[in-house]
């Protein structure tokens, strides 16, 4: 689908805007995040086909669709599996992204975290998965101030689910 829940800071819902437009303008929209995360705290890395890397698994929100109905079918899609999701909060990202021509992206995602082994991967849109730990990426990520390793919402949402630890 290619419209998004356009919202504003508290989250309130101003209205359906094409996905493009809510890119082009900065205009702050709903995704979801899933940590897939082990027994020794690993959290499972995305690696995408352009190499970046990003949350275990995460997506828009499609209109008509809650936050949590999006992250059980990004988790199904992206990684191939099903699990219980436990809700850690939200947090708003404003991240420069290469991938978007260099637009300023504006989301409001909802975290979830569940305890899983990725299945199949979904073929064209997940290169790799490795698991690591959440501390070294995140000094790791210090090192990429133009988001051209770390995709800028993941630095977001790990910064957050740290802090939830």
């Amino acid at each position: 689908m290619n419209n998004v829940i356009w919202v504003d800071e508290d989250d309130n819902e101003l209205g359906i805007i094409p996905r493009e437009k809510a890119h082009r303008e900065a205009l702050l929209h709903r995704i979801v995040v899933v940590y897939l995360v082990r027994a020794n705290r690993d959290i499972l890395i995305q690696e995408r086909m352009s190499g970046r890397l990003d949350h275990s698994s995460a997506g828009h929100v499609d209109p008509g669709e809650d936050y949590l109905t999006a992250a059980k079918r990004e988790l199904k899609e992206e990684l191939g599996i099903e699990c219980d999701l436990k809700e850690m909060g939200k947090v708003a990202s404003k991240d420069v992204e290469p991938e978007a021509d260099g637009n300023t992206i504006r989301h409001m995602s909802m975290i979830y975290v569940c305890n899983a082994e990725p299945g199949e991967l979904a073929a064209g849109e997940v290169k790799s998965v490795f698991w690591a730990n959440p501390h070294k990426i995140w000094n790791d990520m210090q090192h990429d101030p133009n988001n051209e390793k770390y995709c800028g919402g993941f630095k977001t949402s790990l910064a957050f689910y740290l802090n939830q630890q």
